[in-house]
């Protein structure tokens, strides 16, 4: 019994002990998805009250005009997508160069996320079967892809601010703290980058391969 009751506190120690280590490594990445996840089921509830005049409204943004990207050149798709997953990342970026950079990461994360959801909700809801297929096999790999670069940005981004606030706090002592390392950020973001050109050419592939396939009246 003795034995039985050190191997169980030893069970308990290693799961405490992994739960320990995944909220240390992955905790970031938990907490600025949530973010985005509460922005696509409050974007999904939105398209109930939307049309498909305010998706067009806001493509600039979102690619949200599933029917003019059908009929994109590729340059133009691409274009397109780049652009409005460009404006997400500089926003990311921008904010990790400030003090209080963290407060308005979360808020672009949900913003991004509401323009997902808006989309996805409008094609089921209008579409039903056909805009549900449409969205996973032609909208959802550069989203996914895009989210995930977004994400990794908003990391890298919410570490350095916070660097930032540390090193520039008044309570702290600033020959006892190391200087951000300005050229370490900027080179993750370079990597991030490369990914965000990745899911828009992503779109314009998946664009490219599948939409004819639909056809929405």
């Amino acid at each position: 019994m003795k034995g039985l009751f050190l191997i169980s506190n030893r069970g308990k120690r290693n799961i405490a002990a992994e739960i320990s280590y995944c909220a240390k490594r992955y905790g970031m990445m938990i907490f600025l998805s949530a973010f985005l996840f509460a922005g696509i089921i409050c974007g999904c509830i939105l398209a109930q009250y939307g049309d498909e005049q305010t998706l067009n409204a806001l493509d600039f943004i979102f690619i949200s005009n599933f029917k003019g990207r059908i009929a994109q050149s590729l340059f133009e798709g691409f274009k397109a997508s780049m652009c409005a997953y460009f404006l997400f990342y500089i926003s990311a970026l921008l904010l990790g160069l400030s003090l209080w950079g963290r407060i308005g990461l979360p808020i672009v994360i949900f913003i991004k996320g509401i323009g997902a959801g808006l989309c996805a909700g409008y094609l089921f809801s209008v579409y039903s079967f056909q805009g549900a297929v449409f969205y996973v096999i032609v909208m959802l790999p550069g989203l996914f892809l895009s989210s995930l670069s977004l994400l990794l940005q908003s990391k890298h981004s919410f570490c350095f601010s916070k660097e930032l606030w540390l090193f520039f706090s008044p309570r702290k002592k600033h020959t006892d703290m190391q200087k951000p390392e300005l050229m370490g950020f900027i080179q993750r973001s370079g990597i991030v980058l490369i990914i965000t050109a990745a899911a828009a050419l992503t779109d314009v592939l998946f664009t490219a391969f599948f939409s004819h396939m639909f056809t929405f009246v």
